[in-house]
């Protein structure tokens, strides 16, 4: 019996991992397993998604008395939204001895592959999720230290989005301005300890600098940060996306979400009922959605359910749909994210959401790189051979004034 060949590996990855890997990417993590997913071929313009939003509406309304004259005609205010998407990437590399060692045992290679796989599905899922609640610059968070050169330690504001092995570029700002400048460029994480980052040589860097991975800065997905922002903020955190999908939140007022930041810059406050009644009414006071859940941290999850007490009629926990344990409050499911962003300061932020507001345009769902009849491509001058799955993608919303965040939780 024929044993495993290029040929037969090809077929394996196409036709064993690739159907497992879309199935538990898109339906195996908190926040993405709750954002409905749209196909936006029938909206496809070059690069974006184009969704026209009813941004403001007539007003040519008015009760009069009789023989008055009517209300000058005007129209609905329509503009155009566009939602670039964003490309993604998974690697894996197989050597040629061992697929020479796989080549007359197919199990043998289906372990090795199994294995290749199996970490490359974990670790895309836990990066396209962590993604979804950022803000599209891919910022992994900031230094809270400086050094001249001398030192491979890195001191991060927040620190566990950075891993051991990561490959990192560090900036001046998360987005590009004038006069910026790259301070650490390609470098390999060693280690990560807490908050303490292990470079693998020693580099020069500021406090404040923003860390991501190599090549991603402004590359990343739109995530929860950017959607649920408001322009008009600019002490504390302040606001992170003036401009989304192509409308300025300055212009358009009705294009902000609610923000509620503590009214001392920078300051923790305790979750309490009453700031979590207050953001829900007006949210749905100032939106005409209704809220569907809200995403916290493990934190405040369970300082959200120790709020609860018998006489509340507040159901103590829920069900999602994937199994995901929720409290509800006033009947909004609450569950955590481990993902859920925590501030330069430390503290934790609790976004509510609206799910028919949410969506992923997607122009590809994962698939492997194989134009040229495999999936396997041999590198020139190597015994190697590497395979390419890829994700093309954004999250967008239609609108974000039906939904909020509360920022500037204390974690104590």
């Amino acid at each position: 019996m024929a044993g495993a060949t290029l040929t037969t590996m090809n077929a394996a990855l196409k036709k064993l991992y690739l159907p497992r890997l879309q199935s538990t990417v898109n339906t195996a993590t908190v926040l993405l397993s709750r954002v409905e997913r749209v196909l936006a071929e029938k909206s496809v313009s070059g690069q974006s998604a184009i969704v026209p939003i009813n941004i403001r509406p007539s007003e040519a309304i008015a009760s009069l008395g009789d023989g008055d004259d009517l209300p000058t005609p005007q129209n609905q205010t329509l503009v155009e939204s566009s939602v670039g998407y964003n490309y993604l990437y998974g690697t894996i590399r197989i050597t040629h001895p061992t697929i020479a060692a796989s080549r007359n045992e197919a199990g043998a290679w289906t372990k090795v592959i199994s294995a290749e796989m199996e970490g490359l599905e974990r670790d895309l899922r836990n990066d396209v999720n962590r993604q979804l609640f950022g803000w599209g610059s891919g910022s992994l968070g900031t230094t809270a230290d400086a050094n001249s050169g001398t030192d491979t330690t890195i001191t991060m504001n927040t620190g566990h989005k950075v891993k051991a092995n990561m490959v990192i570029d560090a900036w001046d700002n998360a987005a590009a301005t004038d006069g910026e400048s790259i301070e650490i460029s390609g470098i390999t994480v060693s280690s990560v300890s807490g908050n303490v980052v292990t470079l693998a040589t020693a580099q020069t860097w500021d406090i404040g600098d923003h860390v991501f991975r190599k090549g991603s800065r402004g590359n990343e997905m739109m995530g929860l940060q950017g959607i649920i922002d408001d322009a008009s903020k600019t002490s504390g955190i302040g606001a992170f996306c003036s401009t989304l999908q192509g409308i300025s939140r300055s212009s358009y007022p009705e294009w902000n979400a609610n923000v509620f930041e503590n009214s001392t810059a920078n300051a923790g406050r305790n979750v309490t009922d009453t700031l979590l009644d207050d953001s829900i009414l007006e949210i749905e006071e100032s939106g005409e959605g209704n809220l569907t859940c809200g995403i916290t941290s493990r934190v405040q999850f369970r300082k959200i359910a120790q709020l609860m007490t018998p006489d509340r009629r507040y159901s103590d926990a829920m069900e999602l749909n994937g199994g995901f344990k929720s409290i509800s409050w006033g009947g909004i499911p609450i569950f955590w994210d481990s993902d859920c962003p925590v501030d330069v300061n430390g503290n934790d932020m609790l976004f509510w959401i609206d799910e028919n507001e949410l969506s992923i345009y997607q122009l590809a769902d994962w698939n492997w790189d194989d134009e040229d009849g495999n999936v396997l491509h041999r590198n020139e001058g190597k015994a190697t051979y590497d395979g390419t799955l890829y994700y093309y993608a954004n999250m967008g919303t239609t609108a974000p004034d039906n939904m909020g965040v509360i920022r500037d939780l204390s974690r104590s």
